[in-house]
Parts: C-alpha cells; sequence; structure tokens
C-alpha cells in the first residue's frame, strides 16, 4: 500500500483499493484466458485482437499496486486467486514519453506465445512512436487456443 492503490476491474469498472496489504503475487502457472477491456478496444496496441485469447501457461499476476495514475487498462485477465480481474496490459503517459506494461511473460514458453509476442512489439512501437503499424499475425490465438508465434 506504500506503492499506491490495489488496481483490479470489478462489474466493468476500474478500481482502486487503498486497503494495506501486500502487492504482486501469483498461484501456479496456467493457462489463461485475456480479456479486452473497455479502454482497450480502440488502442492502438490491442485493435484488432479478439475480445478474449487464451495466453499460453504462465504466472498470471494478481494485486498489482503503484501510482496508476493517468494509466489505461486495455486489457484484464479472470484470475482464479482472487476472483477479480487482473490488469494484464496497461499503458499509461509518463511527462512526455508513454510506458506500456503487462505482467505476462515469464518463461520462454509463455514468451513464445503469438498473444504475448504482438502484445510486447505493438505496445514496444507504441511507447517509441505513438502509433502502431505492425499487424497481428494471421494466426492468432483463439478463445479456446493458444498459438506459438512464428
Amino acid at each position: 500500500e506504500k506503492h499506491g492503490p490495489y488496481v483490479y476491474v470489478k462489474d466493468g469498472k476500474l478500481e482502486r483499493d487503498m486497503t494495506p496489504g501486500s502487492g504482486g503475487s501469483h498461484g501456479a502457472q496456467l493457462e489463461f484466458q485475456v480479456e479486452l477491456f473497455w479502454e482497450g478496444k480502440d488502442h492502438p496496441v490491442t485493435k484488432g485482437m479478439p475480445a478474449s485469447w487464451k495466453h499460453a501457461k504462465d504466472e498470471l499476476y494478481s494485486t498489482l499496486r503503484g501510482p496508476a495514475e493517468n494509466m489505461k487498462v486495455l486489457a484484464v485477465s479472470p484470475c482464479p486467486d482472487t476472483n477479480r480481474s487482473e490488469p494484464m496490459i496497461m499503458v499509461l503517459d509518463y511527462g512526455k514519453g508513454r510506458v506500456m506494461h503487462t505482467p505476462m511473460g515469464h518463461a520462454d514458453y509463455s514468451m513464445k506465445d503469438a498473444g504475448f509476442w504482438s502484445v510486447l512489439q505493438r505496445g514496444t512501437e507504441w511507447a517509441a512512436t505513438g502509433a502502431v503499424t505492425i499487424p497481428l499475425p494471421a494466426k492468432f490465438p483463439g478463445k479456446d487456443e493458444v498459438v506459438v508465434a512464428e
């Protein structure tokens, strides 16, 4: 709580919980859904991504805390440990710059996921230029399938 609120989504609304407690944890690695949040439907990083897609086995981070000022949550993941939708793709303006963050991608196999790879590439381009020209791959994960990047 010294570093900011616990940020999560409840009933379609971004919550900033200042209740005392630790921040940043994860349960056992698992495949999980990544769902576009309303702020991500037209954002350059996530534009064109399906409303929901399956991410490869990874650590699903929850109870993330931080200042969360000027932050937009582009996508969330339902977390079985918290029973909340936890932020998975976030962007924010910082001074004259831009920041994209995702807690996905903790092992080589999770970083080979085509969805993660697209988020990393497109988020990097957006942070550097403010625009995204990198298209989504022809094979992108679906709601029920993980796709390895080619």
